[in-house]
């Protein structure tokens, strides 16, 4: 049988891994280095905002004492904040870097993340003090992800290589450009009352095209590169995982969003199964395929599937009546989402993207014998802490809001703190190698001062 031909990227991947140099020759350019390191930098400050406002306000999110408005500054300081954020950058690089293109347009990518930052604040701000016109943070935020449709659209069209992480990818901003319509819709409506005659449909197709359409898409997608066990299945095992896996999630998703748009949601545990299944062929790549050496990166991996089993198991209970539609069960779902399944994706991949991009921006501009190895820009320790405590938050978290116990959310809250201070300690120790002082010691010390 014959071997099919090596992408770009993994050609690289090989002949490091075998010692041997990758060819020199001209690669077209990424994103510049500090607009990505810049989405993660506000994606490391809001993680930690979460985190801390929900360990100081568990209490406002049970019971009497509910609050929705500040519950709901609370979800999109995560969603927008922190997911979206990091997300983003990590499909601009991604896009150009795996499809083998310059980024389109990278000033319209800048303002892209200035209307995003801008809208997340204003947005989240509002919410939390009170006032009425907080949808204008919502509309500044979808003119943001507008300008990064462009510019994501543009750079894959031009891809020459349209394997399975691109299809997921391509997916993945369809449906990000359908959740931000629809979130600016539910933000004037829940105001004036126009346009949605079934808000609470609504508000779960938006819910759903964001965790499940736009990010757990991207995320399998980028699994397929990024993760060793997932990726055997795109380039030696076979690939009818990959198009199995992308066609019952769309199933799922579209289905889901219909149904909540027009159908009354008649129809949800047909969905909630077939979302289920997209889930267990995920994991089943995962841990049928070749596993990597234990490390924080693959230990978060292993936290994520067991978040995403959690997430799901709450999906079916809600879908088949299992749970009552309240508030609690279904903020233990959105927790789960974010918190068990998503946030460990995150934070797996970032400990190795974080450290690569820090040390690509160090060699263009220092002597290569300076150079320090990508090692010296990640924390061992920090991972592992990391780890830990999240996986311990999830857990803790999910039985507050299920049980409607305020100490469960406050422990939850704690570990969660720990996790996002330990993130942060993380990234500020990447991005300090780039002090221009520390670049000035680097070179300095080969005798070549910078100009």
């Amino acid at each position: 049988m014959k071997a099919r031909p090596l992408h770009p990227i993994d050609e690289v991947a090989a002949k490091l891994a075998a010692g041997r140099a990758p060819d020199a020759g001209p690669r077209p350019p990424g994103p510049p280095r500090w607009l990505v390191l810049a989405h993660f930098a506000v994606a490391a400050v809001a993680f930690w905002v979460f985190a801390a406002r929900f360990f100081m306000g568990s209490g406002r999110l049970l019971g009497f004492d509910f609050q929705a408005r500040w519950a709901l500054g609370l979800v999109h300081t995560a969603t927008l904040g922190w997911v979206a954020m990091t997300l983003l950058g990590a499909t601009l690089q991604m896009s150009s870097s795996h499809g083998g293109v310059a980024l389109k347009s990278p000033r319209l990518a800048a303002a892209a993340w200035a209307l995003l930052a801008g809208g997340l604040v204003v947005f989240v701000g509002l919410l939390w003090a009170g006032r009425e016109r907080y949808w204008y943070g919502a509309a500044l935020a979808a003119g943001g992800v507008t300008l990064y449709l462009v510019v994501l659209a543009r750079t894959m069209a031009a891809t020459r290589t349209r394997d399975v992480t691109f299809w997921h990818l391509s997916n993945g901003l369809a449906y990000l450009a359908l959740l931000a319509t629809l979130g600016v819709l539910l933000a004037v409506d829940r105001q004036r009352g126009l346009y949605l005659r079934d808000p609470e449909g609504t508000l779960i197709a938006h819910i759903h095209l964001a965790l499940v359409g736009w990010v757990s898409t991207s995320i399998a997608g980028a699994s397929y590169r990024l993760v060793p066990a997932i990726s055997a299945y795109r380039s030696r095992v076979s690939r009818w995982p990959s198009r199995l896996l992308l066609a019952v999630l769309n199933l799922g998703v579209l289905g889901l969003a219909f149904d909540g748009l027009f159908l009354g949601r008649r129809h949800m545990p047909v969905w909630a199964c077939c979302l289920a299944a997209a889930y267990a062929l995920y994991a089943w790549q995962a841990l049928r395929g070749p596993q990597p050496p234990l490390s924080p990166s693959s230990a978060m991996t292993y936290v994520a599937l067991g978040g995403g089993a959690l997430w799901t198991a709450l999906g079916l209970a809600l879908a088949w009546g299992a749970l009552p539609p309240d508030v609690e069960p279904r903020a233990a779902y959105v927790f789960a989402a974010l918190l068990g399944w998503i946030t460990p994706h995150i934070l797996a991949q970032i400990q190795k993207i974080l450290p690569f991009l820090v040390w690509l921006t160090l060699s263009k501009l220092v002597p290569a014998e300076s150079l320090p190895s990508m090692q010296a820009f990640s924390s061992s320790k920090l991972a592992w802490a990391q780890v830990v405590l999240l996986a311990a938050a999830v857990p803790c978290g999910v039985a507050g809001f299920l049980l409607e116990r305020r100490s469960l959310l406050a422990v939850s809250g704690a570990f969660l703190l720990g996790t996002a201070t330990a993130y942060v300690l993380q990234v500020a120790r990447a991005l300090a190698a780039l002090r221009p002082c520390r670049l000035k010691a680097l070179a300095e010390r080969q005798g070549c001062p910078l100009a």
